[in-house]
């Protein structure tokens, strides 16, 4: 007999790759609703699992410091994405990727099966965390949480989160090439819900392509963020070493014999414009900043709107395999929910879109700014290299000042071009997503009318 509780408690319970499951909870953490693969993997009966903490189902081997990180970000009315190894009435196992959301007195909880190599590298993780927690409890473990994601290149959990829930959703795609034929589903029922039921699944649809095209988006979004920090990093070096020139070109007009007044005027000119540039640089760079903000946060909402409504279509099929017995009233309710959270990422995303569309117009501007001063100070290098050639005093080396102002010009230019092109390019990609996501609004009324029809049947 002991031999077979070990077996079990070693058995990984079956959660397909294709599969999703929800629960929602209260904020005290209370089971109030899940659908039938939550019920099912979890192995208890649904009425043993609603009204019972969610912690029914945590498994021994789960390190405290996670959910403490969990908790901290729910208790501040944030979305937390985190693996959880989680276990079954009988003792079985099943791992997780959650991602919970808070929505107004609720939390909303969806599960996928992890798959991508970062669920690899998280179970090393929880194991080190675990062995630190058994020998100084979370005070040891919270530390070596940090360093452990900062090993892995991560500079905190939300980077962390946000990357993981964006790799496993991408793994997810690439697992599922072939999905479910959605046309056998309308087949099987002629019934009023079952009609309600296919008409959401064409809503679904609907708001599946248009996140879909987000979702696409995403590597452009990181690409626009690396760039614009790392460009933006660079001005800010290259404004900084002609500011420098500036002062040796000053320093070596008072050196000169004849033509000092010259090369003195050359100077200021180049030091005033350099005071200029390194205006304009310091501008474009906040606003970098700022855009990398928020593209990290429209990285994670296009990521949490793309679970959310994977997670609305799989509900929607599941219900419509289970028509002849479903409760109409649960049904609805969960709908109800789960179509809400799916408009308040929505808002979200169009929200960021906006801010980005700013700030993405107001570097531009900075950048043609910033590409006019530097062509005006390639009529000073070219001014200073003829009079440097014509001066006999050689000893001061302005042909090399010159010189190096030419490098210092060409590499200014060559980053400003390149923010210039992919900014331009964004800005316009980014204009077109806000035009297209417009019918949205449109598409979730429907999807709440046809949900409204549920209600009042009586099945």
């Amino acid at each position: 007999m002991e031999n077979r509780g070990c077996a079990i408690s070693m058995k990984e319970a079956k959660f397909e790759t294709h599969e999703l499951f929800f629960s929602i909870t209260d904020q005290a953490s209370t089971i109030l609703s899940g659908n039938e693969v939550f019920i099912r993997i979890s192995g208890y009966k649904k009425e043993e699992l609603i009204g019972q903490f969610h912690n029914i189902i945590r498994h021994p081997d789960m390190p405290q410091v996670v959910f403490k990180t969990l908790w901290d970000h729910l208790k501040n009315d944030e979305p937390v994405v985190a693996y959880v190894k989680n276990k079954t009435k009988e003792g079985g196992y099943y791992w997780v990727l959650a991602a919970v959301f808070p929505l107004g007195d609720r939390y909303i909880s969806i599960r996928i099966k992890p798959n991508s190599p970062i669920f690899m590298a998280v179970r090393e993780i929880y194991f080190k965390l675990l062995m630190s927690e058994n020998k100084g409890g979370m005070s040891a473990s919270e530390p070596l949480l940090v360093d452990l994601l900062s090993e892995l290149g991560y500079h905190g959990y939300d980077h962390f989160m946000a990357d993981a829930l964006l790799s496993e959703l991408s793994e997810r795609k690439k697992l599922l090439r072939n999905p479910e034929v959605d046309s056998e589903l309308l087949l099987q029922h002629n019934s009023p819900l079952s009609n309600v039921l296919n008409r959401l699944l064409g809503e679904s649809h609907i708001l599946t392509h248009q996140y879909q095209q987000w979702f696409d988006k995403i590597d452009m979004f990181k690409s626009v963020k690396s760039t614009f920090e790392e460009k933006g990093l660079m001005l800010r070096y290259l404004a900084r070493d002609i500011v420098f020139l500036s002062l040796n070109a000053s320093v070596a007009s008072y050196k000169v014999a004849n033509g000092g007044e010259t090369f003195g005027v050359l100077a200021s000119d180049i030091r005033i414009n350099a005071k200029e540039n390194d205006r304009l640089i310091s501008n474009i760079h906040t606003l970098s900043q700022s855009l990398s903000d928020i593209l990290n946060e429209l990285i994670f909402a296009v990521s949490a709107t793309r679970i959310q409504i994977e997670m609305l279509t799989y509900f929607i099929k599941e219900a419509l395999k289970g028509c002849n017995h479903i409760c109409v009233i649960e049904l609805s309710k969960n709908l109800d929910t789960l179509i809400e959270l799916v408009l308040v990422y929505t808002e979200k995303l169009t929200t960021l879109q906006l801010k980005m569309d700013t700030f993405i117009h107001e570097s531009l501007k900075y950048l043609n700014q910033l590409e006019q001063q530097v062509l005006y100070l390639g009529y000073i290098q070219v001014y200073g290299i003829i009079e440097a050639a014509s001066n006999s005093d050689e000893t001061v080396g302005f042909g090399g000042i010159f010189s190096q102002l030419k490098e210092l010009i060409r590499s200014t230019s060559e980053e400003i071009s390149h923010m210039q092109k992919l900014g331009g390019n964004f800005y316009t990609e980014n204009r077109n997503l806000i035009r297209e996501s417009e019918n949205i609004s449109a598409v979730i009324e429907q999807f709440r009318l046809e949900t409204e029809r549920i209600k009042i049947m009586d099945v």
